[in-house]
């Protein structure tokens, strides 16, 4: 028996954790100088709302107690695990995992556990995580942590914004370049790219840029036809559905997941967020 152990920066549905049997650890949002957790002491869709009303939320990695506190929990049970984090590019917190976890091999030199970087965001970290833990209810763990590293750097994720508001308020692009992006619709098509998001396009409409997504998937349609594909959205569900709509008029995938994307990408993106994650490799 082990244990997956990934973050809030995966935007798993609560039904993919249950029955995976998953544990999730929460990545920090701070609105109005007041902390909270995600999915703990605040929901996305707070979030949303408060950038709705003006508001600019920050964002904070897992602090190294919590981490501590998780780690030795299972290895005090002598449960080995795994832990699948959020890209390193994105976030401190798989630093910080290392660290934890070397302090605790010295206080533990028995212990089996492994900290992985998955270089993922988003909805394309819970396919990630997802599929690592299906393949380890069928697997032994050495099996699965190497399974899990040969995945890295094969998930695609493509990302849109509704306003480039929400990217200007954080430093992603200028005032003066936000004002005419909106002013014109335009809107960037964003990926990522050894864990860091990288734009790739620019857009005009907000129906173009979602055609553009399903074109660019169309190069990887032999591995989205019969596989799964996760669907992310920034609060705005009926744009979600729109999208599986569009997707499923030139593919055929074998399942679809849509969810709610958590404070870890849209306190940066904001509502009407669209992402997309899937292999490509």
């Amino acid at each position: 028996m082990f244990k997956i152990i990934t973050d809030t920066g995966a935007d798993l549905t609560q039904d993919q954790v249950v029955e995976y049997g998953l544990e999730v650890l929460p990545l920090g949002v701070i609105i109005d100088n007041e902390e909270f957790l995600d999915g703990e002491t605040i929901q996305p869709k707070d979030v949303y709302d408060a950038m709705r009303a003006g508001k600019a939320p920050k964002t904070f990695q897992i602090e190294a107690a919590r981490l501590e506190h998780c780690f030795r929990q299972h290895l005090e049970s002598e449960i080995p695990f795994l832990y699948l984090a959020f890209s390193g590019e994105l976030s401190g917190t798989y630093q910080t995992a290392v660290m934890v976890g070397n302090l605790l091999k010295e206080e533990y030199p028995n212990s089996t556990f492994h900290i992985l970087d998955t270089r993922a965001a988003s909805v394309g970290q819970g396919l990630f995580v997802k599929t690592v833990a299906e393949y380890g209810q069928d697997h032994s763990y050495e099996e699965t942590v190497a399974y899990a590293t040969s995945l890295v750097g094969k998930i695609r994720h493509l990302f849109t914004v509704e306003s480039l508001e929400y990217l200007m308020r954080g430093g992603r692009v200028s005032k003066a370049s936000a004002f005419i992006g909106d002013l014109l619709t335009i809107l960037p098509l964003l990926t990522v790219e050894d864990g860091k998001l990288v734009p790739i396009e620019k857009v005009r409409g907000h129906k173009k840029v979602m055609r553009r997504i399903a074109e660019w998937m169309t190069e990887s349609k032999p591995l989205v036809d019969g596989g799964h594909v996760f669907i992310g959205h920034g609060d705005d569900p009926v744009k979600a559905d729109q999208f599986e709509a569009l997707l499923r008029q030139h593919m055929n995938p074998a399942s679809v997941t849509k969810t709610i994307v958590g404070s870890a990408i849209g306190a940066h993106t904001g509502p009407g967020l669209l992402v997309v994650g899937y292999f490509e490799a």
